[in-house]
């Protein structure tokens, strides 16, 4: 079944031939010991993450099987350990530069909101989930983030009095602690803001209306299954809202 109405089938296979080509040129150059500074290495270890990432939500766009996708994640967490290390190998006069890839910005919320999702949607082992919080630590910095954070079972974590992007996640985050009978209309306000919100951010995770081309992974919003999965929120209100991964909650249709 091809989930992502938007995207053709033929696009999301050429979408997936050429960025795997380019994970692995990438996986070449980083490889070998002196083809690239430090600094370089770490930001090229950023993009593979990002990569991998976006290979698995072109493929959940596109239908393939929902444990193919689960059987994957270990690479992903393979790529983010690739990123830590090549930030704790860098000379003492560069460390400064490792904060921008570390700290938890626009883009780094929102790919890490989808590993967090493929992770507790799919199934994933909690060592899994432990080490991916881990890895991606910023505790105490986003209110929304930490009490997801704990739902997957960081108790320890303190958690933060501020929402970093009010726009679009208060809607989300109010949803967490509101009556059953307002929790989907919550998210549903927050699905309605998403794609406006993250067009202003210029981030490509959301395409343009009148982008019909080839590269883009698909539309969705995974945050809002993964607040539906972790706080038991009937979405019955959303169901059907075409940037919901609902496959991720219920399963493709029989």
């Amino acid at each position: 079944m091809l989930r992502e109405m938007t995207r053709k089938k033929e696009d999301l296979d050429e979408y997936l031939r050429f960025f795997s080509e380019a994970l692995a040129a990438d996986e070449a150059k980083i490889s070998q010991p002196d083809r690239l500074l430090p600094v370089k290495k770490m930001s090229v270890a950023t993009e593979q993450f990002s990569t991998v990432l976006s290979l698995m939500v072109a493929r959940y766009s596109r239908g393939d099987d929902l444990t193919a996708l689960r059987d994957d994640l270990p690479i992903l967490l393979e790529q983010r350990e690739k990123l830590l290390y090549y930030c704790d190998i860098l000379p003492d006069e560069d460390q400064p530069h490792r904060v921008m890839y570390e700290r938890i910005d626009d883009k780094f919320y929102i790919e890490y909101c989808r590993w967090l999702t493929f992770a507790a949607c799919l199934g994933i082992d909690q060592a899994h989930i432990n080490r991916a919080l881990e890895l991606i630590d910023n505790a105490g910095v986003d209110a929304l983030f930490d009490r997801i954070a704990i739902a997957l079972g960081d108790s320890e974590r303190p958690v933060a009095e501020i929402l970093l992007y009010l726009k679009p996640y208060a809607p989300l985050y109010e949803a967490l602690d509101a009556a059953p009978a307002q929790q989907g209309k919550l998210i549903k306000k927050f699905l309605d803001g998403y794609a406006k919100t993250v067009y202003k951010w210029g981030l490509s995770f959301i395409s343009m209306p009148d982008d019909d081309g080839p590269y883009h992974t698909g539309n969705w919003c995974f945050e809002a299954a993964l607040v539906v999965k972790l706080f038991n929120i009937d979405d019955s209100a959303f169901r059907d809202h075409p940037l919901y991964p609902a496959a991720l909650i219920h399963g493709d249709p029989a």
